[in-house]
């Protein structure tokens, strides 16, 4: 204490001086004489060190703060990362719950799947497999496929995508069956496939019967035949009907091509015999009927007339083959002409011939009928329908019409070849 009762302070710590001491007892600081003056200015030291003391408290809270801070944010962000996923899984789940119910989606169906059954009971099948000879009966319109064959290969009529092919002719007949007017096309609504699933091309040829196309009212019939050439191995091929007006695919089941027959040549119109009047008795006789075939011993002499024929023309002997014209054949034929344009014919077809069968068809006096079936080297073949005559004991070659038609008596040769 210093004199006068007044406490003296340490100016370094603020502590309370003993009075006569010259250091302090807490810090060791020296105390200089003159503190005793100015010890009442002194008294505040212990409020300014109380200050950091709070001040060092308040340090120490603070980081805790802040980390409580921080670990709720932390908290927050994953309450709000669940929350999120729990809505949006109840939102992904809710379509699909509701696509699953199945009383509302699947209710409307039985009935749909009754009234299918009551549209097809009134419909035949849209996918029907029939045979040569069967109808299909579609909207009105009831078609029946009556038969195939193939139609030979002649002059006339040769193929266009490959010469080996062959022409195959489906015979179809369409009935009108409802109270009105109906369409068909042969074109549009007929595909021949095989059994690869390959369709054939329509063509035509000379011995078709045509299909009348367009309309057909109400009770009468269409007839006709679709031509399509097709490849000589040809395996199950069919015929398939899509009307196009009425909808749904009908086939036919036609097989191989190899066991379709072929149909023969059908016999030309004969042009009539003059009558040849005469004064003998003969004359007022009743004219022979004419005869069904030649007589048997006459058959084989034709049969062999018309091999002998086709065999000079396969060795291109035209002097041969003029000689065994008939009359009124060789009279419509200069002999120049007639070896130009057979020789035209030789040269073009370039054909050596492999086998040959004749088949003597009948007779109409005078006239037989002969087909001659001809195969050549190249796989390909010629069916010629043709007539032989008797003059003089022998059987001689006489030409029909068609035959006229493709050599064109008469016509020059230079307009001959142009006309080919």
């Amino acid at each position: 204490m210093a004199s006068g009762g007044r406490p003296v302070y340490c100016a370094r710590c603020g502590n309370i001086v003993a009075g006569g001491d010259n250091f302090c007892g807490v810090c060791g600081a020296r105390v200089p004489p003159s503190a005793q003056e100015g010890a009442p200015n002194r008294q505040m030291p212990a409020p300014s060190y109380a200050p950091p003391r709070a001040s060092g408290g308040n340090s120490r809270a603070l980081p805790l703060i802040l980390g409580l801070a921080a670990v709720l944010l932390v908290l927050v962000g994953i309450g709000a990362i669940v929350g999120f996923t729990l809505v949006s899984g109840s939102g992904t789940n809710a379509p699909r719950s509701s696509a699953n119910e199945p009383a509302p989606a699947e209710d409307p169906e039985p009935a749909r799947q009754e009234e299918n059954k009551g549209a097809e009971a009134s419909q035949p099948p849209t996918e029907q497999e029939l045979g040569v000879g069967d109808s299909i009966e579609v909207e009105g319109v009831e078609a029946t496929l009556n038969e195939v064959r193939v139609l030979p290969t002649t002059d006339l009529d040769r193929p266009i995508q490959n010469p080996d092919n062959r022409f195959l002719a489906a015979d179809l007949t369409f009935e009108n069956v409802s109270e009105g007017a109906v369409s068909v096309s042969s074109l549009l609504e007929f595909v021949l496939k095989n059994e690869e699933g390959y369709s054939a091309s329509q063509t035509v040829h000379t011995q078709q019967r045509e299909v009348a196309e367009g309309e057909i009212a109400p009770g009468e019939k269409a007839s006709g035949e679709i031509v399509y050439e097709v490849p000589p191995e040809s395996r199950g091929l069919q015929l398939d009907y899509k009307p196009f007006a009425r909808g749904g695919t009908y086939t036919w089941a036609i097989g191989d091509l190899q066991d379709v027959a072929v149909a023969p040549r059908p016999r030309e119109p004969r042009p009539p015999t003059p009558e040849v009047t005469s004064p003998t008795p003969e004359a007022t006789s009743p004219a022979p009927e004419p005869t069904s075939s030649a007589p048997p011993a006459s058959e084989a002499e034709v049969a062999e007339a018309a091999e002998a024929y086709y065999q000079a023309v396969d060795r291109e002997d035209w002097a041969y083959t003029y000689a065994n014209l008939d009359a009124s054949t060789r009279a419509l034929y200069a002999e120049d002409e007639w070896y130009l344009k057979n020789q035209f014919f030789a040269d073009t077809e370039g054909l050596e011939l492999a086998t040959m069968d004749v088949v003597v068809e009948g007779s109409s006096d005078p006239e037989v009928g002969v087909t001659v079936y001809r195969t050549f080297e190249d796989g390909s073949s010629i069916e010629r329908y043709t007539l032989f005559v008797q003059e003089s004991g022998t059987w001689k070659h006489r030409f029909t019409a068609e035959e006229n038609a493709i050599f064109q008596p008469g016509v020059p040769y230079k307009d001959f070849v142009a006309s080919q």
